[in-house]
């Protein structure tokens, strides 16, 4: 059998070389390994072979004047998804958006890798790639959806493994139908998301409609959600509910968790047929995508019997949202990004930048109020801020009161702290043991016991976290919300 031939375009020469390496270190792989540096040569690269099994190229490449194109990955993709047989394609990046992941997910690539890369986890994606098909691959078309305003507005910004996992998601969730639960901490950027996977979607053109389920009283809420019909009530006038006004479009139920235990089998109905019946009005079909989100782990409130098991499992396809406290390498980026969306305000002056101390003082930080924190306290400092940079001075105090430790509550100054008593255990064995418990425990806290989160974000299986926590003995404490 003739090798595979892999053709790898990325503009840093060390890493095109350590990758080969590794390949070739792999006695089970058997390829031809061609190298374009710039996204010109590996669109004659392509031109010239049609019979590359597997691409691997980096978003971010210059042209051949060595003029960074921002685009290049995706236009080496659209090129080599016109070649018969198209070959299968692994994207490296070191940043992601909503738009990029939708137009590379269109394309079909097989996956990403983000850098610094992992190359054991390259190689094995590389295996993958390599044994799968070429007939598998997904035949791409030129997409008709367009980027809008709206879709700009709810951009979302990270570079983080815990982003490009979100993003893979809504640019492949977008391009399909399927209703959605997004689940993440309150200020993680739900709506955002819900914004962008409409946005990107077929139904970019309809309307969006946004309904939080928490803020209307339980007796008004089916009014609200079906409609009310001509002379039901005094003084009350006909109107169309939520999900007749988002016909054709998408509606996003915030704060699903909160739904009344009485209007939730009546949901479930319409979620099913796409038939709703409103008060006083008579059955007729809705063309509806919905999209729901919580910050409350659903499955535990099943257990406690105040959410419906039928309607979590009909709402199961998840995209989980991780803290901002745990997107190593985004703030500085989120806080650039808000800074530049906030100097087009008048009062912005001639603010050119953050000092370092706030960029630091903003990592060590742990933003109980994610992203959405961030976000006003980068506005407060626009409005405040009198020089050229953004100093201490011009922002709330509690962001440099505290050290990350203190912050988390695990290293104050006392000897009888869990993590300090780990040092008198007598083995090894005893202080790994010992931490792993503090370590789960915590990251468990933080996802609201959301075993399928936690697992996620730690980057385990959840039967091996189950596993985890029965062999540690954690139980989740009652009283905690």
């Amino acid at each position: 059998m003739n090798p595979s031939r892999i053709l790898i375009a990325d503009d840093e020469h060390a890493t095109c070389s350590y990758i080969d390496k590794q390949i070739k270190m792999e006695s089970s792989i058997d390829v031809t390994v061609d190298f374009a540096y710039d996204r010109d040569e590996a669109m004659a690269l392509l031109t010239g072979n049609s019979n590359y099994n597997l691409i691997i190229v980096d978003l971010w490449m210059p042209d051949a004047g060595g003029i960074l194109d921002r685009e290049a990955g995706l236009k080496i993709l659209k090129h080599s998804k016109s070649r018969h047989p198209a070959p299968q394609a692994i994207v490296i990046t070191a940043n992601i958006s909503s738009k990029t992941a939708l137009e590379a997910s269109g394309l079909g690539i097989y996956d990403y890798i983000s850098k610094p890369i992992d190359y054991t986890h390259l190689i094995n994606i590389i295996k993958g790639a390599l044994n799968q098909s070429n007939s598998d691959a997904l035949d791409w078309e030129p997409s008709s959806t367009a980027h809008s305003e709206e879709t700009d507005a709810h951009e979302i910004v990270g570079s983080s493994n815990a982003m490009i996992e979100v993003m893979k998601k809504v640019g492949k969730v977008a391009l399909s139908d399927v209703d959605v639960l997004i689940y993440g901490e309150s200020g993680t950027g739900k709506e955002s998301v819900a914004h962008a996977i409409h946005a990107l979607s077929p139904r970019a053109k309809g309307p969006f409609i946004v309904m939080n389920c928490s803020a209307i009283p339980a007796e008004l809420i089916e009014a609200e959600l079906f409609g009310i019909g001509k002379r039901v009530a005094t003084a009350v006038d006909q109107r169309p509910g939520k999900f007749q006004q988002a016909d054709g479009g998408t509606i996003l139920l915030d704060e699903i968790g909160d739904l009344d235990l009485a209007m939730q089998p009546k949901l479930l109905r319409v979620l099913d047929s796409k038939e709703l019946q409103g008060i006083g009005m008579d059955v007729h079909r809705v063309n509806v995508r919905v999209i729901a989100a919580t910050n409350r782990d659903l499955r535990a409130a099943v257990e406690a019997g105040s959410f419906r098991s039928d309607l979590y499992y009909r709402l199961k396809f998840m995209i989980t949202l991780p803290p901002l406290r745990e997107r190593e390498g985004d703030i500085r980026m989120l806080a650039s990004y808000f800074l530049n969306k906030f100097l087009r305000l008048p009062e912005s002056g001639q603010i050119r930048g953050f000092d370092e101390t706030v960029l630091s003082a903003f990592e060590r930080y742990q933003w109980p109020g994610n992203v959405r924190e961030l976000e006003k306290a980068v506005q407060y400092a626009v409005v405040t801020c009198t020089g050229n940079q953004i100093s201490q001075e011009d922002l709330p105090p509690e962001i440099f009161s505290a050290p990350e430790v203190e912050t988390l509550g695990l290293l104050p100054d006392r000897d009888t702290t869990p993590i300090r008593s780990l040092l008198n255990v007598p083995t090894i064995k005893d202080a790994t043991q010992g931490f792993e418990k503090i370590f789960l425990e915590h990251k468990l806290k933080q996802n609201n016991w959301n075993v399928r989160a936690t697992a996620l974000q730690i980057g385990i299986k959840r039967q091996s976290l189950h596993r985890k926590i029965k062999e540690l003995g954690l139980k989740r404490n009652e009283n905690q919300t």
